[in-house]
């Protein structure tokens, strides 16, 4: 997809019960560019079992769905490896890192020393004639699939939309997308 750059992260999307309680969590692992692993994971929600009613339209997920689910806490042997040292890039990254971080505190997880950018923050300041930024307007202006609200389908189009971004513009590794953006590339 890229011509002259191989970058390497992991696009990540969670959905929750209510407010940053995860009850999924969806990843895309792209190396050399090229989306080669993604994931998914139902989660027993620290609410359980409250399911806000809006969450639930929203993405479909029911208490039902998670109930024989394990926790987070139990999950995340698993989870960590994807994330520990890497780069990760989410759609509206404020929102997904900090149901990330919540969750950590309130089980007493250590954060991983992960980095993150924020395709929506991005596609803001490339795309400047545009009015909407959200995933699934982005996907049909660029040809991509997207069956939105589903974990691990939000993570593929949030990879592949920040693949576009980074083709736009020409940038070979993430220092210069920094620099030429002039964003950070914030601590998890």
């Amino acid at each position: 997809m890229l011509s002259n750059a191989c970058f390497d992260f992991v696009a990540i999307d969670f959905e929750t019960a209510h407010r940053y309680i995860p009850c999924s969590l969806g990843l895309a692992v792209v190396r050399n560019s090229q989306i080669v692993e993604v994931k998914n994971w139902l989660i027993k929600p620290m609410c359980f079992p409250y399911f806000h009613f809006y969450a639930q339209k929203i993405h479909g997920i029911h208490r039902e769905d998670v109930e024989n689910e394990p926790p987070f806490n139990e999950l995340w042997k698993e989870i960590m490896p994807y994330l520990e040292g890497n780069v990760l890039v989410a759609h509206n990254a404020v929102f997904d890192v900090n149901v990330l971080r919540k969750t950590l505190l309130y089980y007493h997880l250590a954060k991983p020393k992960s980095r993150y950018f924020c395709s929506y923050q991005i596609a803001r300041k490339i795309w400047t004639e545009q009015k909407k930024f959200s995933l699934d307007v982005l996907c049909e202006q660029h040809n991509i699939a997207l069956e939105h609200h589903k974990a691990e389908q939000d993570a593929i189009a949030c990879a592949k939309i920040f693949m576009k971004e980074l083709e736009v513009l020409e940038v070979a590794n993430f220092a210069e997308l920094t620099q030429k953006l002039q964003i950070r590339c914030p601590k998890v």
